[in-house]
């Protein structure tokens, strides 16, 4: 019995002796950081961080997507001013994504000086009205009964043709009254589609040349395009 327990602590201390060895592998849970490294593979492309770069690393900026316009208008332009505009947009090179309305502008308030009866008639009055300082006017010579007279001005409401024919009389026009008459005035406005962030701020710069034009999102589909 004896020699049995022998023979049994003796083989146990020879196995004991042969882990400690790496004999029989690594059994150990404990096993150091410079151990752990070299049985990884590339360990040495491994990099430690510092507390600090690695909150640095976690705070790096995510680059945005690059939000987009849908549909940008701009106008409306009086026809002497749409070559120069023109000129300017193609500079963006937007393509099919560019596109021109026409817009009529109808007044129907015109402030007048009746018929003359004839072009004498009509250059007279229009030199006493230069006389009196006044230029913004043209003699009519359509075949309409206004034809030899004497047109001052045009407007949308009856309320701003009043207040121009009290300016005029302030002036010395006498003669001049208010009467209907609908004129159409060709304009244009410009769509702008799916402008990105850089083509926005192009866009911008060519705006600020003409600051009596309006931008605005648009609102509905044109109803001519050319």
């Amino acid at each position: 019995m004896l020699r049995f327990f022998f023979w049994t602590l003796l083989l146990a201390n020879v196995m004991f002796l042969a882990l400690n060895l790496g004999y029989l592998g690594n059994w150990s849970s404990d096993v150091h950081e410079p151990q752990r490294l070299k049985m990884q593979q590339h360990a040495e492309q491994l990099q430690m961080l510092s507390p600090a770069a690695a909150l640095a690393a976690s705070e790096a900026p995510v680059e945005k997507k690059q939000e987009t316009i849908a549909c940008l208008e701009v106008g409306n332009f009086p026809q002497a001013d749409a070559p120069h505009f023109e000129a300017k947009l193609k500079e963006l090179g937007l393509g099919d994504r560019q596109s021109r309305n026409n817009i009529i502008d109808v007044a129907s308030h015109m402030v007048f000086i009746p018929s003359l009866g004839s072009k004498d008639g009509a250059d007279k009055k229009a030199a006493e009205l230069r006389r009196l300082g006044l230029n913004d006017f043209f003699i009519v010579q359509d075949q309409s009964n206004l034809r030899w007279g004497i047109s001052l001005g045009v407007f949308k409401t009856e309320e701003a043709a009043k207040a121009h024919l009290a300016n005029l009389n302030n002036k010395g026009v006498k003669s001049a009254r208010i009467g209907p008459r609908s004129v159409s005035t060709a304009k244009f406005s410009y769509q702008l589609r799916n402008l990105n962030g850089d083509e926005k701020k192009r866009f911008d710069v060519i705006k600020a040349e003409f600051p009596a034009q309006e931008t605005h999102n648009c609102q509905v589909a044109p109803a001519s395009r050319h």
